[in-house]
């Protein structure tokens, strides 16, 4: 397997430990294996070497040993000599042959003599020493003259070499399996150090990771391992000291944020109690102006005062324009409007605005134009007819030149409605600002002709409440776009309106009690109570209102009172009262000119209808009506 196939398959060089003995095994085995296999190769030509030699010296003794026996004849004493050499040199077998190549003697496994190539061979040649040197050793050198007497043959078997390589080759595995076992017993026991040590590290590391910054390795500083173990210390700490101080000051942050928050809270309380207050206190000699204006409307009979009186009326108009946009800034923020949610035309809706937008923006000298649309909307017409109201005011109120358009296209499943103007725009640093209460880019004399800045601050609060979402394009001196994804309905389920009954009368005899504190605001009633000749009591309290009835001796057939009445008592005090006095769930309208979202949603939660001052005599006489001709429906 080559080193590129070790990084694949079951075996995969991840950890230190494999990497570890892999760098130790390899060169060691790749070492081991070169020593072992010079080492065998010199053994075995030192044994190959040592054979030959052998065999040689064992032919040259014969070779000087032979010569009298051959000269002699004496058979007996060459094999005698051949037997005695090839015990002592381990000989495998020798033969002698005389000068004629005839075989004198032999001695050993000379049956296999005929293959060479089983055998390390030698001869030498059997020659008479000279004559002068009969007694001397035999020399090395052959004496002149022919003195040949035969030669030897000496033979030694390879078999005994074989069996000489493969005990040097057994011997050489063991030493490579004993040095490769030391080697990678090294190399594992320090590779388990090494690994202990750094699963040390890295389960320090994945404490810290865990925000654990309290944990510190326990290696010491020594080595590289020991470096960076006093690092993840050093970090560790760092981090621990980080964290002190961020949550310091995070604790800092959020203390001041929860004092600016409370500041921001009794500042947001104060104003509604303030808005409440001012409300309340202005809507009083308006609600009683209006009723003055209505009963002085009603009995004049002169034409030269009818302008006056209609001047004076316009004006109690508009001021009740603008103390509805407050209240409607109220109802949404107290929660009390739920939507009702229907399939509708919108056809339908761009007719009735064109018509009430008309004369507006044609006195602008505007064109207004809507475009034909077929598309069937599902959600709260009346509300939607709201947005779409305080947008196209909006438009005209900042065109001076161009006009608007209204239009309307699908996106999915929703009906997007737009309204184009080329008025001044919206520079993008404000485009979001425009939707808060009381914001107007041009009017900074705050004219109350351009109204309170409160139209798109409602258009933002009904599309939250409808969840449809609203939004703005503009372009500074080019116009702006504002619109509104409406979910798209079902034209199959739009329900025709039912036809509008006319209005019926107020029984002759009916008789409807009045609370109220302020006696302007009661003058006010009794004069427009008057002049629709509807019996009325009017007193300051409940017990006053009990004297009163008490001595006329009768029920009263609605109960009409103002919310905030004097001695910490309101107006369900007074209905609850009143019902409680006479066994009777007599019906009773709460009139107020408190916004306070917390006083709206008490009277919701009490049931009673709910009138805010200045109201409309024509909306008060409607709702008496319907009250006690239901109720004494319910009786009859």
């Amino acid at each position: 397997m080559s080193l590129a196939h070790l990084g694949r398959g079951p075996f995969r060089l991840t950890s230190i430990r494999s990497r570890m003995l892999v760098i130790a095994l390899l060169p060691a085995l790749l070492a081991e294996f070169g020593m072992v296999a010079y080492f065998t190769r010199q053994a075995f030509t030192a044994a190959e070497d040592g054979l030959h030699a052998r065999a040689h010296h064992a032919a040259r003794q014969l070779a000087g040993a032979l010569p009298y026996a051959l000269a002699s004849g004496d058979t007996a004493m060459a094999n005698a000599l051949l037997k005695h050499e090839a015990g002592t040199s381990r000989i495998s077998y020798v033969r002698v042959f005389d000068a004629r190549g005839q075989l004198v003697a032999s001695t050993g496994d000379t049956l296999n003599a005929a293959m060479p190539d089983a055998y390390s061979l030698q001869t030498a040649d059997i020659r008479l020493p000279a004559a002068d040197f009969l007694d001397a050793p035999l020399a090395d050198e052959p004496l002149p003259g022919d003195g040949l007497l035969g030669r030897v043959e000496v033979g030694v078997a390879h078999g005994e070499l074989s069996g000489l390589k493969r005990g040097t080759l057994f011997h050489a595995a063991l030493l490579m399996l004993g040095a490769l076992l030391f080697t990678g017993a090294l190399a594992w026991r320090l590779s388990t150090r090494l690994t202990a040590q750094l699963r040390h590290v890295g389960s320090v590391v994945n404490r810290l990771a865990n925000a654990d910054l309290a944990a510190r390795t326990q290696l010491p500083p020594e080595g590289e391992v020991g470096t960076l173990a006093a690092g993840v210390n050093e970090l560790a700490a760092a981090l621990e000291a980080h964290r002190d101080e961020l949550e310091q000051r995070v604790s800092e942050a959020t203390a001041d944020l929860a004092a600016k928050k409370d500041l921001a809270e009794r500042a947001n309380q104060s104003k509604s109690r303030f808005f409440a207050a001012a409300s309340h206190d202005l809507r009083q000699p308006l609600h009683a102006l209006s009723l003055f204006v209505a009963a002085l409307k009603a009995r004049n009979h002169s034409p030269d005062t009818q302008p006056l009186i209609d001047n004076i009326e316009a004006s109690t108009a508009a001021m009740e324009l603008l103390f509805n946009a407050l209240l409607d800034i109220s109802r949404l923020d107290a929660g009390t409007i739920e939507p009702n949610r229907k399939h509708f035309p919108l056809q339908k809706m761009f007719d009735d605005l064109a018509h009430q937008f008309g004369a507006v923006a044609a006195e602008k000298q505007l064109k207004l134009r809507f475009r034909p649309c077929g598309a069937t909307l599902y959600s709260d017409p009346l509300l939607i007819e709201r947005i779409l109201i305080n947008l196209v005011t909006n438009a005209i109120r900042y065109t001076d030149d161009g006009g608007v358009l209204v239009a309307c296209r699908r996106r999915g499943r929703a009906v997007r409605i737009s309204v184009f103007d080329t008025g001044r725009g919206i520079p993008p640093d404000q485009q979001e600002s425009v939707f808060h209460e009381f914001v107007q880019l041009h009017n900074a004399a705050r004219d109350r002709s351009k109204g309170l800045g409160l139209g798109l601050a409602i258009v933002a609060r009904l599309g939250r409440l409808l969840g449809h979402p609203v939004s703005v394009r503009s372009r500074p001196a080019h116009g702006s776009v504002f619109s509104i994804d409406v979910p798209a309905g079902d034209a199959g389920l739009i329900v025709a309106p039912a036809p509008a009954s006319a209005p019926g009368q107020v029984p002759a005899d009916a008789l409807v009690v009045l609370v109220d504190d302020e006696t302007a605001i009661l003058r006010g009633m009794a004069e427009l109570f008057d002049n629709w000749n509807i019996d009325l009591v009017a007193a300051h309290s409940a017990d006053e209102a009990v004297l009163w009835l008490d001595s006329l001796g009768r029920v009263p057939d609605v109960i009409v009172s103002d919310y905030r009445l004097p001695d910490d008592t309101d107006g369900i005090a007074v209905a609850t009262r009143l019902r409680e006095r006479y066994g009777r769930d007599i019906p009773a309208i709460l009139v107020t000119g408190d916004t306070a979202p917390d006083t709206i949603q008490r009277i919701a939660r009490a049931g009673f209808p709910l009138l805010h001052k200045p109201l409309r005599p024509a909306k008060l006489r409607a709702l008496l009506t319907h009250l006690i001709q239901q109720a004494r429906a319910a009786v009859g």
